[in-house]
């Protein structure tokens, strides 16, 4: 099972305490997120910036990823970009209209990827309101319980985590799946 806490609650009213307990110890953040598919060369394949301190994105990721390959063979340049920000920048951000946040988001990106000058396509944005899990201090004491198996329920999501990410969520469905079908076999 992958949802939200207060979902997980809702879904297994009759969970014992502890997981109770342990799912309302969660809290979410919200996130602010852009997507664009620069126009023509843009950023070479790989380009990579993994901190963007002091901008309206202030990501954990701003990358590029080529697009595949096509039955052609080669990589044509372009690629999709994508910028994240989250807490109270993404709370001011919250207030803006989707056009505002694409220009700050363009403006920052070009001051980081000057050669993206003229060349970013048309941005994309999204608002999430309740996207990464978080804790108060002293309250990720409970997070082992959500990693033990409720019988044959095997939770499975960001908040199972150290640190909160996409990958890691998936990583922890495909762990619960692989446990769960472990536990048909026997």
């Amino acid at each position: 099972m992958a949802v939200l806490s207060d979902v997980a609650l809702q879904i297994l009213p009759e969970l014992p305490q502890r997981y109770r307990n342990a799912f309302d110890d969660i809290r979410y953040g919200r996130y602010v997120m852009f997507g664009s598919s620069p126009r023509r060369k843009g950023l070479g394949p790989g380009t990579n910036y993994s901190a963007c301190p002091h901008r309206s994105f202030r990501s954990r990721r701003c990358s590029t990823t080529p697009p595949p390959l096509g039955r052609g063979g080669a990589r044509k340049p372009g690629g999709a970009l994508a910028c994240f920000a989250g807490g109270a920048v993404a709370d001011d951000l919250f207030e803006l209209s989707d056009e505002e946040i694409v220009a700050r988001f363009a403006e920052d990106l070009i001051s980081v990827y000057p050669q993206l000058e003229g060349k970013l396509g048309e941005g994309i944005v999204r608002r999430h309101r309740r996207v990464v899990p978080f804790w108060a201090p002293g309250r990720r004491a409970s997070l082992p319980t959500l990693r033990d198996p409720l019988g044959p329920v095997h939770l499975a999501g960001d908040y199972q985590l150290d640190m909160p990410s996409l990958a890691d969520a998936a990583t922890s469905g495909e762990n619960a799946a692989k446990a769960v079908l472990a536990s048909l076999r026997h």
